[in-house]
């Protein structure tokens, strides 16, 4: 595959990237309605269902996308796809989400939004290049291993506060999966399962292969593009909560996909490279400063105890935001 990949012309390299975009999505769907469909008609209930299977199934794009990015040795673009999954989601999914409705702000959300913050903190400081005797940026391997440490304490903490929210995993369950056979629900799961696999698995080489033809560093094309095809679940997701009116429900997805993806999914790709992640110059100059003005910005609305929702008018400034960090991708 990867000859093949070599071999072909930008345009077929391009539409290969949508298709993959495309497929991963689709198949990332598929795969949480059948998981929760199956876990329903199974016994377990709606509180472990919410803090686990449909938080690790929209995160499964980047987690397929990350892991093999660090086996393939690019750890890189696992890096740029996390830190542009966190600010696409906080910023355009969060934004299209308030058009549709508005999203509560409580202090769960300012407690989740503390801890991602700290989070993103030490992570950005502990890759400064101060620290390193060559000058060159990295993220310390046992970072990695420090942040897998944290990860049952997510998934302890989200159980607990399911406790209390009680979410509804009809909301975002497909009704069309009601009442069908289990062995081609669980067909459907494999199937779908891997699927995400190979998909991520062709997207990562497309995007090395498209990065050097285009001479633009890979972080880059896995900071836009990847991120924004890996967080299309989030999407979708966050758009039917609101619209039925489940925006609190929104919320909670986006801001623990945003923690699962640092604390799990990065911390996986981190500790798969020895010696680190070095980073590259862009994270320094784009990525790290607009996802530390985004958290300010979304500190403001979770802490200010004037307001309690995301209304239109900040989710469009939201969304102008992704819009601008876009921009100022291109420039730099």
């Amino acid at each position: 595959m990867t000859s093949l990949l070599e071999q072909a012309d930008s345009y077929v390299l391009a539409a290969v990237l949508i298709l993959c975009i495309w497929g991963l999505s689709k198949a990332t769907d598929i795969l949480v309605d059948e998981a929760i469909s199956i876990s329903l008609e199974s016994g377990i209930s709606e509180l472990v269902i919410g803090a686990t299977i449909v938080s690790l199934g929209t995160s499964l794009p980047e987690l397929a996308v990350s892991v093999l990015s660090a086996f393939k040795g690019a750890s890189i673009v696992a890096l740029g796809n996390i830190i542009g999954s966190t600010i696409v989601n906080t910023s355009f999914i969060l934004g299209i989400g308030a058009l549709y409705g508005s999203i509560p702000v409580n202090r769960k959300t300012a407690n989740k939004h503390t801890v991602l913050a700290g989070l993103s903190l030490f992570l950005i400081l502990s890759s400064l290049p101060v620290f390193y005797s060559d000058g060159q940026g990295r993220i310390p391997q046992w970072l990695g291993v420090l942040f897998l440490f944290l990860s049952p304490l997510y998934f302890i903490w989200m159980l607990r506060e399911g406790k209390q929210q009680n979410p509804d995993i009809d909301a975002i369950a497909s009704d069309q999966e009601k009442g069908k056979p289990l062995l081609i629900k669980l067909l459907k799961l494999l199937a779908s399962a891997g699927f995400v696999i190979a998909s991520a698995s062709v997207m990562v080489t497309t995007v090395e292969i498209g990065a050097v033809r285009i001479g633009i560093p890979d972080s880059i094309i896995a900071s836009t593009v990847v991120a924004f095809g890996t967080g299309l679940p989030e999407i979708s997701t966050t758009i039917v909560s609101v619209k039925k009116g489940y925006g609190a429900l929104a919320m909670g997805n986006i801001m623990g996909s945003n923690l699962l993806n640092t604390l799990l999914i990065l911390g996986t790709a981190i500790s798969l490279t020895p010696g680190g992640i070095v980073v590259s110059q862009d994270f320094y100059r784009v990525h790290f400063p607009a996802l530390s003005i985004l958290l300010a910005v979304l500190g403001y609305f979770s802490y200010n105890n004037k307001r309690d929702v995301i209304s239109r008018k900040e989710g469009r400034i939201l969304v102008v935001f992704y819009l601008v960090y876009l921009i100022w991708n291109y420039f730099f």
